[in-house]
């Protein structure tokens, strides 16, 4: 059973229905968008399902993207430039938004293929939870056109000044942090375990239940070049526990280096988190670093 479509219906082309393209065909439908995917893979069992829900799945791009008012691509980041070329080759000039995992360099390949008609954007989180309510970002010339028409189905979006490819630094900025802290938190389990402290964990981290993030990680920033020297022996301290209990740690290595390489440039400002970055990129620019590594 279909919904009744409005005469103004956005009319949406989605190229890939893995998971995610799923995930917000099926979103964007039930939002009363006019729905049509395309995936190679899809197979008959897979067309009827879609179908079902309202959603025509072929295996194969339209020939004349004129029926459409946004192309979007969800398709494997290896696959999203032979889509691309395969887009600029129909006839039709709707916008074409990339929300692929692809690196900031396709994504300005992208552009150079499709010109002003391609937005660079990026999904910072997991649509299997937040659904079409899943933040986005958008960059390129259009991405005020492509947010307007997905806004009204209940997605959030942010766009940013910058040509495509600067969104998707913003993907790859946020899994430096959401990796790096994946890694972490899992190593501390681990390590947990290992001392029979699994239970007592809970009771350590219990306050970042009740803590304002942003401000603690301000709070982190701000004061690290002062106090990086004193916080050097607490992670030594942590490194003997652990090899005493034959764990072997790859987090805390880096963690070290981060802060003996600050506490060797000398007792920094305690004032604010700009302050901090400002006296840490003095420091640490990629100039001083590689004339360090020479010396």
């Amino acid at each position: 059973m279909t919904d009744l479509q409005p005469s103004n219906t956005v009319r949406l082309l989605i190229a890939g229905y893995g998971a995610a393209g799923r995930a917000y065909a099926v979103g964007f439908r039930r939002a009363g968008a006019d729905v049509t995917a395309m995936d190679p893979f899809a197979d008959g069992k897979s067309q009827k399902t879609a179908l079902a829900a309202g959603i025509v799945l072929d295996t194969k791009l339209p020939g004349d993207l004129g029926a459409f008012d946004l192309v979007i691509i969800l398709s494997p980041a290896a696959a999203t430039l032979g889509i691309i070329r395969e887009l600029a080759a129909r006839t039709g000039t709707c916008p074409v938004l990339d929300l692929t995992s692809s690196a900031p360099g396709a994504m300005q390949e992208g552009a150079l293929i499709l010109g002003e008609r391609f937005i660079d954007g990026t999904v910072l989180g997991a649509v299997g939870l937040g659904g079409l309510a899943t933040p986005m970002v958008f960059a390129g010339k259009q991405a005020e056109t492509a947010a307007a028409m997905l806004r009204p189905l209940g997605c959030r979006i942010s766009c940013i000044d910058g040509a495509p490819g600067s969104a998707s630094q913003l993907k790859l900025l946020r899994s430096l942090f959401m990796k790096g802290l994946e890694a972490l938190f899992v190593e501390t389990r681990l390590a947990a375990a290992t001392l029979g402290q699994s239970d007592g964990l809970s009771i350590a981290l219990a306050d970042l239940a009740d803590i304002d993030m942003p401000a603690f990680l301000d709070e982190m920033l701000r004061t690290h070049p002062k106090h990086a020297g004193r916080r050097t022996h607490e992670v030594a301290a942590v490194e003997e526990m652990m090899q005493e209990a034959g764990f072997t740690s790859y987090m805390l290595p880096a963690t070290r280096k981060m802060f003996t390489r600050t506490a060797a440039a000398g007792t920094g400002p305690d004032i604010s988190p700009e302050e901090a970055l400002s006296w840490l990129s003095l420091h640490f620019t990629p100039k001083t670093e590689n004339a360090d590594a020479k010396a």
